[in-house]
């Protein structure tokens, strides 16, 4: 739960206190925006940046809808100005690549024009991303037996992306804690949720939270549409009774979070983060708790000493299905 406040002076509010945890800075690539400026003007003039196109794989390929929001540029990237040998670079994904992009982006963002400042700082880095089963390519095969081929695998282990968080943390000489997260569609909220547990215990000074997804291999399209957890339109009408999924995005960002004393920019102060989850239903293990849900609102706005009268703006999860729009409107008191 944040609350927003585009202020470069933090200090003209008099009720905030030193300590307070702030949004600073701010970047991402997104559909068919290679800025958060750019995705905001997109949005804003109503532009539709789901699409459909060959430029991942033929548009009828397996009998699928090929709709989704996709990053358009993302082949390239400065190694030299990271510092990342380029026999390494060959084998990154493009999501490893965008994600020191726009960390270093959010920094600059954050109005602290030489991210160098923050090198052996207690920085936290905090990257959600969804481990899917064949999407890291094939390694070459391995020959036990021969040193060379038993070297050569080293490539395909810095590469994976489990060590997405590691790298930036490398490269920008962070020394917080850093991680991986991987609670599904919820991983970006459970990375900001264990930044502000570690900021608001004192143990990092600032965290950077990272969040990618891309679509590279046809079948993760292809799977959900025949569950029926992704459109087979093409279409995520959320909240609607024509509901069938939702429709698939990407997008790699970057925030940074700070205490309001060393903020040189504040674009919103958090004033409380929570999680939970459902625990057993008999109903089953995806099918979401209107209960649960309701009890996690109230420990936050009490922790946020918030009135929910007063709130003006409310982001749900509505994943464009049925049981999930009608689940999360009987939480916020509109559905029935």
């Amino acid at each position: 739960m944040y609350a927003s406040d585009k202020e470069t002076c933090p200090n003209k509010h008099q009720d905030m206190s030193t300590n307070d945890v702030v949004i600073s800075g701010m970047s991402g690539r997104f559909p068919l925006s290679d800025t958060t400026d750019e995705f905001a003007r997109n949005l804003f003039d109503g532009i539709d940046m789901v699409t459909a196109d060959d430029s991942r794989w033929p548009p009828d390929l397996l009998d699928m809808n090929p709709r989704m929001g996709r990053l358009v540029n993302y082949g390239l990237f400065d190694s030299t100005f990271f510092g990342v040998m380029e026999q390494m670079v060959e084998g990154f994904d493009p999501m490893a690549r965008m994600l020191l992009e726009v960390t270093y982006e959010a920094i600059v963002d954050a109005e602290d024009a030489n991210p160098q400042s923050l090198r052996g700082s207690q920085t936290g880095v905090y990257v959600a991303v969804s481990m899917y089963p064949m999407t890291d390519g094939y390694p070459e095969y391995l020959q036990p037996d021969i040193r060379k081929s038993l070297q050569s695998q080293f490539l395909t282990l810095y590469n994976l992306k489990t060590f997405y968080s590691s790298r930036i943390s490398f490269v920008f000489d962070f020394k917080g804690p850093s991680m991986i997260v991987d609670t599904a569609c919820s991983g970006s909220g459970t990375a900001f949720c264990l930044a502000m547990n570690d900021m608001k215990l004192g143990h990092i000074d600032q965290a950077v939270i990272c969040g990618a997804h891309m679509t590279l291999e046809p079948f993760q399209l292809q799977v959900g549409q025949e569950l029926g957890i992704l459109s087979s339109r093409g279409i995520s009408a959320v909240l609607d009774q024509d509901a069938d999924g939702f429709v698939k995005g990407e997008t790699v960002c970057a925030l940074l979070l700070q205490h309001s004393a060393n903020a040189r920019r504040l674009l919103a102060t958090v004033r409380s983060s929570r999680m939970n989850i459902d625990g057993y239903k008999t109903i089953g293990m995806f099918f979401p708790s209107a209960e649960a849900q309701e009890e996690l609102m109230v420990k936050t706005y009490k922790e946020a000493n918030i009135d929910p009268l007063t709130l003006t703006y409310i982001e749900g999860h509505v994943t464009g299905t049925k049981c999930t729009g009608k689940t999360e409107l009987l939480v916020v008191g509109v559905g029935q």
